[in-house]
């Protein structure tokens, strides 16, 4: 998505007596202010200017003079409006497919217009393929130009550290090979030395059956030693490619894993690294083993018969040009059908993680026609798959078997004229038998291929992606102290659609700072920009007056201690949970920081303590139960910052005084950020910022907020109202 558009020519004398800065934003619209098609409205932007042409008049606009620019998304369409004097206006209107580039626009002039020097680019843009121009989904190789190029230095890495064993497979293949041609040498001389002249006794049976007997047992250790080559060839590679993605997947950026289907990137790890394996166990070996069959084939053939051997030859050009052509449906159906698979997955996902939703409202019979749907649509697409496999391949088989059919016929007639031994002749037809099995087995070799190509790219889909978070080349690895200054942060998931929009703050070491607003403000975003889960597309974070990009993430994380609402705890024990924010602690501390959390008591009444299996997302623990195990955890790896979200909510009062108490305990001497809808919670804070309008509308403590009556009034007032009234209803 370019959002510099190269602008008219009218347009540019015009700008040039104007002023010298260079066009920063521009692009066309498709829609006029009447909502009618058009495509000579130009809008685009300065450092200090705005301005519109449609063709005939020029309107400038300077940002000085402006209060706001902001784009508005309506149904099918959006407006580029800017605030001029207290009164909006609407300068430009576009479609559903310029949306993007428009928003992108009014947030970039916006930020000009505050001062703020940067230029935004799209995150969201589609790469386009140097070679045909194709738009590119994420990171992923032109499938048309790159794809053969690239899975073939792909291959060519996973095999690298496993080149000894590659070697070792093809000797053998050769072995194998010369076996296998030499056996039809020993059938040609019997048949013409002792079974045609009926010349020879037992003794030369016997001979004759010895030595194809062991040429047989000794091709059946080489299969043997092949096969489990093979195999453990394959079992590598799939290994390395689950770990490289596991990998991959723990670098990746949290807006990465959100924009995926958890069943999906699931399916990747398994299921398409299984079809990797499956390649290199059933097809790499025997692709060599095969390729090395043929050219020897050719090369014996055309030694003792060049004339029959191009008979046996003929139609394999045609066989060949006949798969080639079907490459492409083949590698479009399996991509369908592996975009279903990844279907199946994510509602078993799905239904899996949220069974107690579904058994609550009753919707068991409703998820099991939705899976059968989607199942039965696999099966239908599977099933067309192989019925196309069974229809084509049958007949590249007949195709293949003329040429044998051939070889009989004209190597008959020079056994007829008495230029050919019969046992040449059957030598021959062995070899051309022998020719079927390569070229046959090639006929199949699309399918696999599309199945291996179709994987990889999957797989390298995500390999390839590089994290949004990047770790600084001077990574700071340091002991933190809880200085943290936010200065003019400005943060949007989508940096055209700004969430928190020119934060400040300065919070010193052991501080609390409460964050209050109305939901979607921004509040978690605020807290994940503290984390560095997500980096600020302008502005700073500083801690202790460095730079967070320059604090080495996993020092920077290990200083962090989280307490979420949506507590989540690990498949596993007690003791796993709570341990897993410092694998190295000792039973002692993890002792200490239960009690600590209020949580040693209910601990030891479990059947096996801190060993009693919790079960998935703890579901064997009550509300109150699963968040003071989730404290523990934050308290053990004795944080520098505390981050709080949401810590009571949803919890009986009994269980929100226990949780209550021990986070008091917890943020001693911490710098902490509380998040809390129950404003009563944030009394003891140091500060409380509300956030509203993606801005800080208010800071102060409880008391100062209140006297200044502002928006943090306005909400206590609200919550006692609602209290009074519940009091009410219980009386």
């Amino acid at each position: 998505m370019k959002l510099n558009r190269k602008m008219p020519k009218a347009l540019a004398e015009i700008l040039a007596t104007r002023t010298n800065e260079p066009q920063i934003y521009g692009a066309y619209t498709d829609l006029n202010l009447d909502g009618q098609m058009c495509n000579n409205i130009y809008i685009g932007a300065t450092k200090s200017l705005l301005y519109i042409y449609d063709g005939t008049e020029t309107t400038f606009y300077e940002l000085k003079d402006l209060e706001k620019v902001f784009n508005i998304n309506q149904v099918n369409s959006g407006v580029f409006v800017i605030t001029k004097d207290g009164v909006d206006y609407l300068l430009a209107r576009y479609s559903m497919k310029h949306l993007t580039t428009f928003a992108y626009i009014a947030r970039g002039v916006d930020l000009l217009r505050r001062g703020v020097d940067t230029v935004l680019e799209s995150t969201e843009k589609e790469k386009v393929c140097p070679k045909c121009g194709r738009a590119l989904p994420g990171t992923q190789s032109c499938p048309k130009c790159d794809k053969s190029h690239r899975n073939i230095q792909r291959l060519m890495v996973l095999c690298k550290p496993y080149v000894g064993v590659i070697i070792a497979v093809l000797l053998l293949m050769m072995a194998s090979t010369a076996l296998n041609l030499g056996k039809e040498f020993v059938f040609q001389d019997f048949i013409d030395n002792h079974l045609v002249p009926q010349q020879g006794g037992m003794s030369d049976v016997m001979i004759f059956l010895i030595a194809v007997c062991s040429i047989i047992l000794i091709d059946i250790v080489f299969y043997l030693t092949r096969f489990y080559l093979c195999n453990m060839l394959g079992s590598k590679i799939s290994l390395d490619l689950r770990q490289k993605m596991m990998n991959k997947l723990q670098d990746l950026s949290l807006s990465f894993i959100n924009k995926r289907d958890a069943g999906a990137l699931i399916h990747r790890i398994s299921g398409d690294t299984n079809r990797v394996n499956e390649f290199f166990r059933d097809c790499f070996c025997n692709m060599f083993g095969q390729i090395i069959t043929l050219i020897a084939l050719v090369v014996v053939m055309l030694w003792l018969n060049w004339k029959l051997a191009l008979a046996a030859f003929f139609f394999a050009p045609f066989i060949f040009m006949f798969a080639r052509g079907f490459w492409p449906y083949i590698h479009r159906i399996f991509h369908n059908q592996w975009r279903k698979e990844d279907k199946i997955s994510n509602k078993l996902q799905d239904v899996l993680s949220g069974i107690r939703i579904v058994k609550v409202f009753g919707k068991e019979k409703t998820e099991v026609e939705i899976f059968r749907t989607l199942n039965e649509e696999y099966a239908q697409i599977q099933s067309k798959n192989e019925k196309f496999f069974t229809t084509i391949f049958p007949f590249m088989s007949l195709m293949m078997s003329f040429g044998s059919y051939l070889v009989v016929y004209l190597g008959g007639l020079d056994v007829l004229k008495g230029s050919m031994t019969t046992g040449e002749l059957v030598q021959f037809v062995s070899y051309s038998g022998m020719l079927l099995g390569p070229l046959s087995w090639m006929s199949f070799l699309p399918r696999r291929l599309v199945h291996l190509t179709t994987s990889m790219e999957r797989i390298y889909d995500i390999l390839d992606e590089q994290p949004e978070i990047q770790a600084s080349a001077q990574a700071v690895d340091q002991e933190i102290q809880g200085n943290i200054t936010l200065d003019n942060v400005v943060f949007g998931y989508r940096s055209y659609e700004p969430v928190l929009d020119g934060i400040s703050l300065d919070v010193k070491k052991g501080e609390m700072i409460g964050l209050v607003g109305a939901t979607g403000c921004g509040k978690s975003t605020l807290i994940n920009l503290i984390m560095r889960l997500y980096d600020a597309d302008g502005g700073n974070i500083t801690i202790d007056g460095i730079n967070i990009k320059d604090f080495d993430m996993a020092s920077y994380h290990r200083q962090i201690g989280v307490v979420l609402q949506e507590t989540f705890l690990f498949a596993g024990t007690v003791l796993d949970n709570i341990r897993f924010s410092k694998p190295t602690a000792t039973m002692e501390e993890i002792i200490q920081a239960a009690k600590r959390a209020n949580a040693h008591e209910f601990i030891c009444k479990l059947p096996d303590g801190y060993n009693t299996y919790v079960g998935e997302k703890g579901h064997t623990l009550s509300g109150g139960e699963k968040q003071r195990i989730s404290i523990a955890r934050a308290i053990l790896n004795d944080p520098k910052i505390l981050i709080l979200d949401e810590a009571t909510s949803a919890l009986d009062t009994e269980s929100e005084y226990q949780i209550q108490e021990a986070l008091d305990r917890l943020r001693q001497g911490r710098t902490t950020f509380a998040i809390a809808h129950r404003l009563s919670t944030l009394r003891s804070a140091d500060r409380i910022m509300v956030i509203d309008d993606h801005k800080c509308a208010e800071i102060g403590s409880h008391d100062e907020l209140l006297r200044k009556k502002g928006i943090y009034y306005g909400l206590v007032m609200a919550q006692l109202q609602m209290s009074k009234a519940k009091a009410e209803d219980e009386d």
